[in-house]
């Protein structure tokens, strides 16, 4: 068991050792061919390529990236639909260019990726899903972190998520009560496993106690 937990761990360090020649060699060809297609059309350059984040341990900190100033991307290897998928969410946002509330960043580069995964055959019902899971956390944070007004919500990004304003106002309480507790999740990942709590610093908690004010007095109205 000690042998191979070694092995294991090896061979996950020569993973992340890889070349991006190396790398790139692995990706699926017709992908890669879509993803660069888009890249030199609208004149993106690539700042890192970076392992596929299956979601296994060995890779759970690899972070994709758009970088609006300098009109690059940090994307992964397209290997599967969803690496191509997170390729197309990437360049989106340069591509869109939105840079308003979070959550609408999030939803028009959202709308984008999907379109050109329809498009060429990539599409899948499970990422749909996680997409609309996406622009749901964003809007959220947009609510309790910058205190953005549930009735200023888009509704036509509600209807596209399936979900109602009173929705987002009950969730946005209870994770504002979440944050105000001792040990909460920092609010630029919003993914509550243990390894993402830290200590709320208390110009959040002020901030929170903002938003929670705020939106259980839209609630006595």
């Amino acid at each position: 068991m000690i042998r191979y937990t070694k092995n294991l761990q090896k061979k996950r360090e020569m993973k992340n050792k890889l070349t991006t020649k190396q790398r790139l060699a692995k990706a699926d060809k017709e992908m890669l061919g879509i993803v660069r297609k888009y890249l030199n059309r609208h004149g993106i350059t690539v700042r890192k390529w970076l392992p596929y984040n299956d979601r296994r341990s060995s890779f759970r900190n690899v972070v994709y990236e758009a970088y609006f100033d300098a009109h690059q991307v940090s994307i992964p290897i397209p290997i599967d639909r969803y690496s191509f998928y997170v390729c197309m969410h990437e360049i989106g946002h340069l591509v869109r260019g939105d840079r308003r509330y979070g959550y609408v960043m999030e939803y028009v580069a959202e709308r984008w990726a999907l379109d050109r995964c329809q498009k060429y055959g990539y599409f899948t019902k499970q990422t749909e899903r996680f997409a609309k899971q996406y622009v749901y956390r964003a809007l959220l944070e947009d609510v309790v972190f910058r205190v953005h007004p549930i009735d200023k919500i888009r509704q036509d990004i509600l209807d596209w998520i399936g979900c109602t304003a009173e929705q987002v106002r009950r969730d946005s309480i209870k994770l504002g009560k979440i944050m105000l507790t001792k040990r909460v999740p920092r609010p630029e990942v919003l993914v509550f496993n243990e390894k993402d709590i830290v200590d709320a610093p208390s110009a959040y908690k002020a901030l929170i106690g903002i938003s929670l004010e705020q939106l259980n007095l839209k609630a006595s109205k």
